[in-house]
Parts: C-alpha cells; sequence; structure tokens
C-alpha cells in the first residue's frame, strides 16, 4: 500500500464500523486461513462440480497469487458473533484502488456483510479521490450490485470471460 494522506485502513474500519450493525471488522491474522479456504470453496460457482478437495487446491492457488501479487494490500475478515463469515482484500496506491476479493458465505449473504464491505471501500476511495476499479466474472450476479454503485466496464469485450470495471470517485 503506497502512503496516501491518511492510512485508507484505519478509514476502510472506521467507515465499516459506522454503518455495519451487529457486524465487526478486523485484519487478517494466520487463524483465518481454513476459515478463507472453506469461504473460497462455499462460493465457487464449481461447488458442485468439482470435488471439494480440488476447489480447496485452487483457493490456495488463488490466495497465494493475490498475497503475491498485493503484498501491501489491505485484508480485513468480517465477524459476526465472533465467527467469521466474509472477507475482502484491498489495493491502495496514491492513484487508485483496486477490489483484489470479496466473498460472504453464502448462509450469511442479504444481512448486509458485502455491502457493507463495499459502502466502506467506496466511502474511503471517495474521500481520497480515487478511481475504484475490480474484475468480476461476466455472468457472476454480483455484477449488478457493482453497476448500481457506479461501475462501469472498462473496455466492453462480450467475449471476455472477466470484466474489469471502473467507478470515478464521487464528490461528497
Amino acid at each position: 500500500m503506497s502512503q496516501l494522506e491518511t492510512d485508507p485502513a484505519a478509514a476502510f474500519d472506521a467507515a465499516f464500523g459506522a454503518r455495519a450493525g451487529d457486524l465487526q471488522c478486523r485484519p487478517r491474522d494466520p487463524g483465518d486461513a481454513e476459515f478463507l479456504i472453506d469461504c473460497a470453496i462455499a462460493c465457487s460457482p464449481m461447488k458442485g462440480l468439482l470435488p471439494d478437495a480440488m476447489l480447496a487446491q485452487q483457493a490456495e492457488l488463488q490466495r497465494a497469487a493475490h498475497d503475491g501479487a498485493h503484498p501491501d494490500a489491505m485484508h480485513r475478515t468480517v465477524t459476526r458473533d465472533g465467527a467469521p463469515i466474509g472477507h475482502i482484500l484491498v489495493a491502495w496506491t496514491v492513484a487508485g484502488t483496486h477490489l483484489v476479493d470479496i466473498a460472504v458465505l453464502p448462509e450469511h449473504r442479504g444481512i448486509g456483510a458485502g455491502g457493507h464491505l463495499l459502502a466502506a471501500w467506496l466511502a474511503v476511495a471517495d474521500a481520497h479521490g480515487l478511481t475504484a476499479t475490480l474484475e468480476v466474472q461476466a455472468g457472476n450476479p454480483a455484477r449488478q450490485i457493482y453497476e448500481r454503485l457506479g461501475f462501469v466496464e472498462t473496455e466492453p469485450d462480450p467475449w471476455a470471460a472477466f470484466a474489469d470495471m471502473h467507478r470515478a470517485p464521487v464528490q461528497p
């Protein structure tokens, strides 16, 4: 994470805490490794099509790739009643911010955890005047959420498996 005028992770934590009710958000710790694998398996579009052992291996490779590509990224785990239910991984630079990964366990969707994570991320991006970017699978229903939040596809390609999306900062 490049140095910004203020610490975006601290600002993220404050923004999340201001709106999240009974949900808590904390930095990822080594004890979250099993949860992150379980969450990736539960949220995988391949769940039920591939064995869980193969999905776990894919999740471990993806986590290693994310950590390698974004070594200074902000990792946050969302908890409810002390149990992890979701997570977010965000890279911050002076030029912009990128949503690397976000997931909420299926049995905890609909309570606002993902929305609070996204709202906190975008509040900090807006406060710092940063363009927010992300990549989403073409058929992922979350794409509609991102579009409602003001994201647009950077270079539309109907044949691409993933869409790169961006959102300019919103001035308060």
